[in-house]
C-alpha cells in the first residue's frame, strides 16, 4: 500500500491538504495511513490517490484524481458512494482543474469536491463553495483548442449518430499524442457536446442529440483553421506536399462557384517545412500571379475522398467572407452535408 508520506509527495494530494488548511485555517486537515485502503477495487486505486484522516476532528476521505483523465459527474458520484461505504467517512474529491459545466454537474449530483487554489464545495461538512482570494474569476473558455476542433470535425466526417466514439483510437491519425487527445475529450465534455460512456477501463463519447444540433451548438466555439497565409509561384507545391485545394478554389470544386483568379491550397506547418526543404520559396505578402498557401492549425485532409480540404473546415475558413456569392456557396455546403 502507498503510505501517506509517499502520497503527499505527489502534487495533487499535497496541494489539496495545503489548500484545505489554508482555507479552513490552522491544521484543520490531518491525514494518516489507513489499513483499509487495500479494500478498494483495483479501478478505484488506479483512478484516485486516497487519503484518510480528519477534517476539524471528523473522519474524512480525500480522493485525489490521478492525472487528467476525463470523468463524468455521474461516474464521480458513484465512486464517492463506494468510497464512503468502504471507508465509512465523508468523501471529498480532489480535481486538478474544473470547468464551469463540470462544476455545475458535480454540485447537481451533491458531490463534495476541491480544486486546490480555486474552489471548495463540501456542504455535508458545512463548507460552502469558495473562489480563489484575490484572483480574477476563471473565464470560461470560448474557443476550442485546434486539437479539439480537429477531433470534432473528424467525428462529423466519419461517424453516424448511432455510434459511440472512442476518440483516442483516432487521435493518432491526426497526429495527436494521448495527452493532447485527453485534453480534447475534456473540452468536448466541458462544453456538454457529448456524454461520457465507460466500458470497463475504456472511455467512449456518445452524442447527446443530432449531428446538426452538435454542429450548431459547436459553431460559436469554432475558429478558422487557417493559421497564416503565404504565397508562392511554385505550382509543384501540391505534388511536393500533398496540399489540398482550399478557400475559393475548394469551393469552386464542390459547388457551382466559378474558379477564382488566384488558386489556394492548404497544408500543415510540417508540410510547409517539407516544401522549404524541397526548395519551394514562399513570399510573406500576396503576389498577383501566385498561389495562396494556407498553413492550417490541423490536418486539412481529414481523409475525405475529394482533393479538397474537408467541407466543414472549409466552411469555417470562409464564413466571415462578405461576398454574397461565397455565402450562397457555403449555404450549399451545409445543406448537402450528410448530417
Amino acid at each position: 500500500m502507498l503510505d501517506c508520506v509517499y502520497m503527499l509527495d505527489k502534487a495533487l494530494p499535497q496541494q489539496t491538504v495545503r489548500y484545505l488548511n489554508q482555507v479552513i485555517g490552522g491544521e484543520a486537515v490531518r491525514v494518516a495511513s489507513s489499513g483499509r485502503t487495500p479494500e478498494l477495487t483495483y479501478f478505484l486505486q488506479e483512478t484516485y490517490d486516497v487519503l484518510t484522516g480528519e477534517l476539524l476532528g471528523q473522519p474524512i476521505t480525500l480522493a485525489c484524481v490521478k492525472g487528467h483523465q476525463p470523468l463524468a459527474a455521474q461516474q464521480i458520484s458513484q465512486h464517492t458512494k463506494l468510497l464512503r461505504e468502504l471507508l465509512d467517512a465523508p468523501v471529498i474529491i480532489a480535481l486538478p482543474e474544473i470547468a464551469p459545466g463540470e462544476r455545475k454537474q458535480l454540485i447537481a449530483h451533491g458531490v463534495a469536491f476541491v480544486v486546490p487554489d480555486r474552489q471548495l464545495f463540501a456542504p455535508q461538512l458545512g463548507v460552502i463553495l469558495t473562489e480563489r482570494f484575490g484572483a480574477e474569476p476563471r473565464r470560461e473558455q470560448e474557443l476550442f483548442s485546434p486539437a479539439t476542433q480537429a477531433l470534432l470535425i473528424w467525428f462529423l466526417n466519419h461517424h453516424p449518430v448511432t455510434e459511440t466514439w472512442h476518440p483516442f483510437e483516432e487521435a493518432a491519425a491526426l497526429g495527436y499524442a494521448g495527452m493532447t487527445a485527453t485534453r480534447a475529450v475534456r473540452e468536448l465534455l466541458q462544453f456538454e457536446l457529448f456524454e461520457l460512456e465507460v466500458r470497463g477501463r475504456a472511455k467512449y463519447l456518445k452524442l447527446q442529440s443530432t449531428r446538426w444540433d452538435l454542429w450548431e451548438k459547436a459553431k460559436p466555439h469554432l475558429r478558422t483553421p487557417v493559421l497564416r497565409t503565404l504565397w508562392t509561384y511554385e505550382k509543384r507545391i501540391v505534388q511536393v506536399t500533398g496540399a489540398r485545394w482550399a478557400g475559393e478554389s475548394a469551393l469552386a470544386h464542390l459547388t457551382m462557384l466559378n474558379e477564382p483568379r488566384q488558386q489556394a491550397v492548404a497544408l500543415t506547418a510540417e508540410a510547409e517545412q517539407r516544401a522549404k526543404q524541397a526548395g519551394i520559396f514562399f513570399e510573406p505578402r500576396e503576389i498577383a500571379d501566385g498561389i495562396a498557401v494556407q498553413v492550417w492549425r490541423y490536418e486539412p485532409g481529414m481523409q475525405v475522398k475529394e482533393n479538397t480540404v474537408d467541407r466543414l473546415s472549409l466552411w469555417l475558413s470562409l464564413r466571415d467572407n462578405r461576398d454574397d456569392r461565397i455565402q450562397m456557396a457555403l449555404d450549399e455546403i451545409e445543406e448537402k452535408f450528410l448530417w
